[in-house]
């Protein structure tokens, strides 16, 4: 073989393997240091990690609670390969969607229609019901929630809320069921309205 073509294999053998520890820098975290990108959420391990995009054990920040599937998170990736998560990232403002009430109740007319906002597996709900005519009769049913938004856990939680000043303290007994089902109890003076604002719960 003459100087020249031992020259040209020796040039292609020192750009291959150049080549080769620049792809394997680029995927050792210890070459290349931290690294931080965005991930979406695939399983909440329910141990203070997540897993997204594939990476199974992500730990979670302190201020990163209630991680839910579908999160678009913040990652970070130390020199030494582990995996942090940050947070959520901001997206799309969140909407509130409206809730069907049960047959005979309706929006009173002032306040905000009964509606739910999502963040993350937190729940809000907000708005004021009353019935179509009449006032609401004790253990009334006003409404069910979706499956998807109802309160963790195998029981029912109750929360004191508005309702119209008819007695005073104008607060009346409000009790989600496992079944998504929402009620109110007041044995006598019965309220004309009730609201949901302030009621927030996990899923």
């Amino acid at each position: 073989m003459s100087d020249k073509s031992t020259l040209a294999v020796n040039r292609n053998l020192v750009a291959a393997v150049a080549r080769k520890a620049q792809r394997v820098g680029e995927a050792a975290p210890s070459v290349r240091g931290s690294d931080w990108r965005l991930a979406v959420v695939t399983a909440d391990n329910g141990d203070g990690t997540v897993a997204a995009d594939g990476i199974p054990n992500i730990r979670c920040m302190e201020s990163y609670v209630l991680p839910a599937v579908g999160d678009v998170i913040v990652i970070d990736q130390s020199s030494s390969g582990n995996w942090l998560a940050w947070g959520r990232a901001a997206t799309t403002p969140q909407t509130w969607t409206a809730l069907t009430l049960a047959s005979g109740f309706q929006n009173p007319g002032h306040g905000y229609t009964a509606a739910y906002l999502r963040e993350g597996r937190r729940i809000w709900l907000r708005g004021r019901i009353g019935p179509t005519s009449g006032s609401i009769a004790d253990g009334a049913t006003l409404l069910t929630l979706p499956a998807a938004i109802r309160p963790e856990g195998a029981t029912a939680v109750s929360w004191a809320v508005s309702r119209d000043a008819a007695v005073l303290p104008a607060t009346i007994r409000l009790e989600i069921l496992t079944t998504g089902v929402i009620r109110t109890f007041q044995s006598s003076n019965l309220p004309t309205w009730i609201a949901l604002d302030g009621i927030s719960y996990t899923t």
